[in-house]
């Protein structure tokens, strides 16, 4: 249950008036351009009674809002009628943060004696099983390369060159798209878990590479070394292909040129293994005879009794979908390849969170923002069975929060931040009832004495390589004996 306070609101001093009114501006402005994805935002900051949470929603009904309600114990905010939102605002035990809309949360505060250190942590999206997720995609993507194989082999005109399309695909074709696959997938999931933010740059955009951008290049370079390791690519092919976007940037003309030199031969010369005389012309919107392919490949899935022998083997359709496919039904609903629907699906659910931090993150997949003391997260969120990515992302923030009062009665400023606050925190959890003892008399005589000097000697009494030793995190002893360069 939330904690109680009267009245149920945040001082602006918490959330500025720009960070406020930044989500209504957002709300708007999707709405009066007709979006109709759903939205979401939380903004959350640590106060003396528990995390304080504002939700905001564009849209909810009214059963969402009774159980929102009784969450937060207060009624939403509504602007203009409701058309333009709810908004709720409630400050929470740390174990009873509210699941919004099936989202998943946790709050951690821990104390210590030079400051406090935070932990957030949730995900969005409907909770489901990975293993159970990650085979039906691949037993789908498998589905729909088996199609592909056999509707080209339909194709081929001479039956040596039907013989070898069928080694091909079966000893090259299949393996390795499913290998690529796996391996695009574990790369998404990393850059995912690690930088939720992280977006491919439009040709307009220009600038220097971010430290994102650039991690990206490193998780997904690998992805060229096994097209070239397999043979789908040469090596002078990869190279320009990872120099064209190394820089974080790919111009217009330089997708246009990578696209015509690279991407289009690389297609035809796979092609002409198997139709020699074969023209798949251009890659992109404009190659009809491509588009009219893959309409009749569509057609072919449809309506083929070959489709309906390659389905009727796939572990991909349910055993239900079976039955009514041996009776002549044909009727029944196609996974996406690899779980990404064709046609798009459904819309996405975009979701915010914006934690006021004061001080930088030392460890976060989030955004910081200096100007505003707060780091943020954004991203889409797909339904499990059409995500791009095989989970919804995970958001996690740690800080650690100085209390300055302390520090500069023992250090004569604030020494200790970040990681290394932290650390400290962790380290005088660790005490015995003796130890804490031990601990709070030495801590008194250093402010005392407006030096760290007196805590010397309880660092050095618990320092040592056995299990009964606790050593001092290096911030701190640094801190403490550096006056005499130790």
């Amino acid at each position: 249950m939330p904690s109680p306070r009267s009245p149920r609101t945040f001082p602006d001093a918490r959330f500025p008036r720009r960070i406020r009114s930044g989500v209504v501006a957002v709300i708007a402005c999707a709405l009066s351009l007709g979006c109709t994805n759903r939205q979401v935002k939380v903004e959350m900051v640590a106060g003396e009674a528990g995390p304080e949470r504002i939700f905001e929603t564009n849209r909810a009904d009214r059963a969402e809002i009774d159980r929102l309600s009784e969450a937060y114990e207060a009624a939403p905010t509504e602007r203009k009628g409701g058309r333009d939102g709810v908004r709720f605002e409630g400050v929470f035990a740390e174990r009873d943060l509210p699941s919004e809309i099936g989202n998943r949360n946790g709050w951690s505060t821990l104390p210590g004696s030079f400051g406090t250190a935070y932990y957030y942590v949730e995900q969005f999206g409907a909770q489901r099983d990975d293993w159970t997720a990650f085979r039906d995609r691949m037993n789908a993507g498998e589905l729909w390369i088996r199609f592909a194989i056999r509707f080209f082999e339909s194709r081929i005109d001479g039956e040596e060159e039907r013989i070898e399309w069928r080694r091909f695909a079966e000893r090259e074709l299949l393996p390795d798209a499913m290998s690529a696959f796996l391996r695009f997938n574990a790369g998404g999931y990393v850059q995912q878990g690690q930088r939720i933010d992280t977006r491919f740059r439009p040709p307009m955009e220009r600038g220097p590479r971010t430290d994102d951008e650039w991690f990206q290049v490193q998780v997904f370079a690998p992805l060229v070394g096994f097209a070239v390791e397999r043979g789908w690519v040469e090596p002078w092919e990869a190279q320009l292909t990872l120099l064209s976007g190394i820089d974080g940037w790919v111009s217009a003309g330089e997708r246009a040129w990578t696209r015509r030199e690279l991407a289009d031969p690389i297609v035809k010369r796979t092609v002409g293994r198997f139709v020699p005389d074969a023209d798949p012309g251009e890659i992109g919107p404009r190659n009809q005879k491509l588009i009219l392919t893959g309409l009749a490949f569509l057609w072919w899935v449809n309506t083929s009794r070959d489709a309906v022998e390659i389905m009727l083997e796939s572990p991909a359709i349910s055993e239900d979908e079976k039955a009514r496919l041996r009776n002549g039904d044909r009727s029944i609903d196609l996974p996406g390849p690899f779980g990404i629907p064709i046609g798009g699906g459904e819309r996405p659910l975009e979701s915010e969170v914006v934690l006021r931090t004061e001080v930088e993150p030392f460890l976060t997949n989030g955004t910081w923002d200096q100007s505003l003391g707060t780091v943020s997260f954004r991203t889409r969120i797909y339904p499990p069975s059409q995500r791009r990515r095989m989970t919804a992302p995970v958001f996690h923030a740690n800080w650690a929060v100085p209390d300055a009062a302390t520090q500069r009665d023992v250090f004569g400023g604030v020494e200790l931040v970040g990681q290394d606050l932290a650390e400290c925190a962790f380290w005088e959890r660790m005490f015995d009832d003796d130890r804490r003892a031990a601990w709070t008399a030495a801590l008194e005589a250093a402010r005392s004495a407006g030096s760290p000097t007196p805590l010397r000697a309880f660092i050095e009494s618990v320092d040592g390589e056995d299990a009964e030793s606790l050593p001092a995190p290096e911030g701190l002893r640094a801190l403490v004996f550096r006056e005499r360069g130790a």
